[in-house]
């Protein structure tokens, strides 16, 4: 069976997990049993009220995350589908060719920004920063004012 992956990509302190909440919140899980895979903690938590069917597991580290382990978890909770919020110093494309199981499939990315961040990430830390946004199906910049989105704008 597939399982589709809903990948929540970037730097911490992005937005991620407030994103993670929202979506929950609106009832995204509410009828299917999900995994929610959390790869770093940040200052947010998720919200009980919004995990009636969804069972939280955390991956302390890149060496941790492994298909045995994920093909272990599908065994131990028959997902029927995944949240990923994936820490953003991991490159995607080891999780895409050496993590995931052949029957997870990535079928939608989502990679939040700090605004106010973005052009000190941009610089120092280009390319895990620009993989994360070339391989989204949404962008979303948090924190931004009125200046800094007329400087990404014209960008």
């Amino acid at each position: 069976m597939e399982i589709p992956v809903y990948l929540f990509a970037g730097f911490l302190d992005s937005g991620k997990t407030s994103f993670v909440n929202d979506i929950l919140a609106d009832g995204f899980a509410r009828e299917t049993p999900t995994l929610l895979l959390c790869c770093e903690e940040g200052e947010e938590e998720y919200d009980p009220k919004a995990l009636d069917n969804v069972t939280v597991v955390t991956v302390d580290s890149r060496e941790e995350l492994k298909c045995s382990l994920l093909k272990e978890l599908e065994r131990q909770y028959q997902p029927r589908q995944v949240l990923m919020e994936y820490n953003g110093m991991w490159p995607l494309p080891w999780l895409e060719q050496e993590v995931l199981p052949s029957n997870w499939i990535l079928y939608q990315v989502m990679t939040t920004v700090d605004a106010a961040t973005f052009e000190v990430y941009a610089k120092n830390m280009g390319q895990l920063m620009m993989e994360k946004l070339i391989s989204a199906d949404m962008i979303l910049f948090n924190r931004c004012t009125p200046e800094l989105r007329a400087a990404l704008r014209r960008r």
